[in-house]
């Protein structure tokens, strides 16, 4: 029986072509600098970071910014991107090996779909020039959609005892024209050489697509090894509602004819219905409670219909099935609710295990998601809908989780012994929620950490003041029992009574 060839590293040829990702931690300093020495220990290999202290250790390398257009968005294309390395490439002409900082992808909104792209990127300007690309990313701040997206984007991991193929990486070539049985039997092939001619058929794979958030956009059945396509959208949901189709294009609401909040209100409205569909009747009453003619309605209905396929480009944008209507999402869209929630996670998560640097940096990736309220653009008469509470209960729980990521923020920050910072995110928290306890608790906090007892004491009558002026009920016994314990009993009572 023939060994798995993945269960082995190849060997380390420090001249040759690869596009390898590395997963690295700061504080391991030891697992890094042994996977990366054959590299560092080549005249041409240079570190691509805008963090100075990146790889601060490494002797011998040569140091560079990022390049400008990284796929922050959508609209920056691939070939953009690869021009401007090709002329960085042009600049160092003794350039071998690429050490990339990923820490960039952290930040960027798409950013599992960006790290796909830029792994395609890397693997075609590895080729172009004949350079090694190694792509570091920090193995406690990826969140699961991140981590999925480097198998996709890479061809080959590293670690002290080499260099270690992927087998779900798969070329550009299979990904943008073959069948799935040629993609499948290349997997195949890559693990076991014997199969690598042979065609593998099966006619469904199983679904082992995960995810904590609303299952408005369906998974691929694929998950790890389906590829970045250009079909895919892009869905905001959280602030304005933004789309981008095909090829990064931003969605049009205000084509002639259509009625821009109509059509944005349909399209959020069967987003949230997901694979369940509306039927017409529905949608009707929805769009028009107040119409009487059924048959006005559905001719509106067909027209708005019309319009938001056209916004999206095609009419397979809402799909039909006697009558119930369907939001055709691409498989694997990303949507910002999902990428959101899994970074408050992960960044709680990081905070538990007192790791506040990297649950900082994991936080900020999922406070730059937070635009807003879910659908914040949309007239209130179809967000507080007598037809149907399809959008506010949704809305208050992402504003809730919100309003704890400014807290939680305020407590790594905390930690960290940066109390100005602290106090902006604790009393942005408050902004959003002017009754919340727990961040009420942290402002004092932040203040006693500051030994400002009367900033303290102010608080919390502000606090006395918002339950009054909000009608939020009793004032908090718990919000009490930290202002005595920060205070004073006798204070407190004083700051109470007044």
């Amino acid at each position: 029986m023939s060994a798995d060839p993945t269960s082995h590293p190849v060997e380390i040829a420090p001249d040759r072509i690869v596009n390898a990702a590395l997963f690295w931690a700061a504080g391991d300093t030891m697992f890094t600098s042994q996977t990366l020495a054959p590299w560092l220990a080549t005249p041409g290999c240079y570190v691509m970071s805008a963090d100075e202290t990146f790889l601060s250790a490494a002797t011998g390398a040569h140091r560079l910014d990022v390049v400008a257009q990284l796929p922050d968005t959508p609209e920056v294309s691939s070939d953009q991107i690869l021009t401007e390395l090709g002329e960085l490439f042009a600049k160092h002409p003794d350039l071998t090996c690429l050490i990339v900082d990923m820490s960039w992808a952290l930040n960027v909104v798409w950013g599992a779909t960006m790290i796909e792209r830029w792994g395609a990127i890397a693997d075609r300007a590895a080729e172009a020039h004949g350079v090694a690309i190694i792509c570091l990313y920090d193995r406690e701040t990826l969140v699961e959609d991140q981590m999925a997206a480097t198998f996709r984007a890479h061809r080959a991991f590293l670690s002290p005892s080499g260099l270690y193929n992927n087998p779900h990486w798969l070329p550009q070539n299979l990904l943008d024209k073959a069948s799935l049985d040629e993609q499948l039997s290349f997997l195949l092939g890559r693990i076991v050489p014997e199969f690598a001619d042979r065609s593998f058929r099966k006619t469904q794979l199983p679904d082992a697509a995960r995810g904590t958030t609303p299952g408005w956009v369906p998974t691929p059945h694929r998950h790890v090894a389906s590829h970045a396509s250009e079909e895919r959208w892009h869905i905001h949901c959280l602030g304005r509602l933004q789309v981008y189709v095909r090829g990064g294009a931003k969605v049009d609401w205000t084509i002639a004819g259509a009625a821009p909040k109509k059509s944005r209100a349909l399209f959020a409205y069967l987003l949230t219905r997901g694979e369940t569909g509306c039927p017409a009747e529905q949608l009707c009453e929805f769009l028009w409670p107040d119409d009487r003619s059924e048959e006005v309605k559905r001719g509106r209905l067909r027209h708005t219909i019309a319009m938001v396929r056209k916004s999206l480009g095609g009419i397979d944008a809402v799909t039909r099935s006697g009558d119930i209507y369907y939001l055709n999402v691409p498989k694997g869209s990303w949507i910002d609710i999902r990428a959101f929630e899994q970074l408050c996670r992960r960044g709680l998560a990081l905070f538990r295990h007192n790791d506040f640097a990297a649950a900082l940096r994991v936080y900020e990736g999922a406070e730059r998601l937070y635009r807003g309220d879910l659908f914040e653009d949309l007239p209130m008469e179809y967000v507080q809908s007598d037809y149907e509470d399809w959008c506010m209960p949704r809305r208050i729980w992402l504003h809730d989780m919100a309003v704890k990521l400014q807290y939680d923020m305020s407590k790594a920050l905390r930690q960290l012994g940066r109390f100005q910072a602290a106090l902006d995110h604790s009393q942005k928290a408050l902004r959003l929620d002017p009754t919340n306890e727990s961040a009420t608790i942290e402002v004092m906090r932040v203040f006693a950490a500051q030994d400002r007892k009367d900033a303290v004491a102010r608080q919390y009558q502000q606090y006395l003041n918002a339950v009054r002026e909000f009608d939020a009920g009793a004032a908090s016994d718990e919000v009490l029992a930290v202002s005595r314990e920060l205070l004073g009993h006798s204070s407190t009572r004083r700051s109470a009574a007044g």
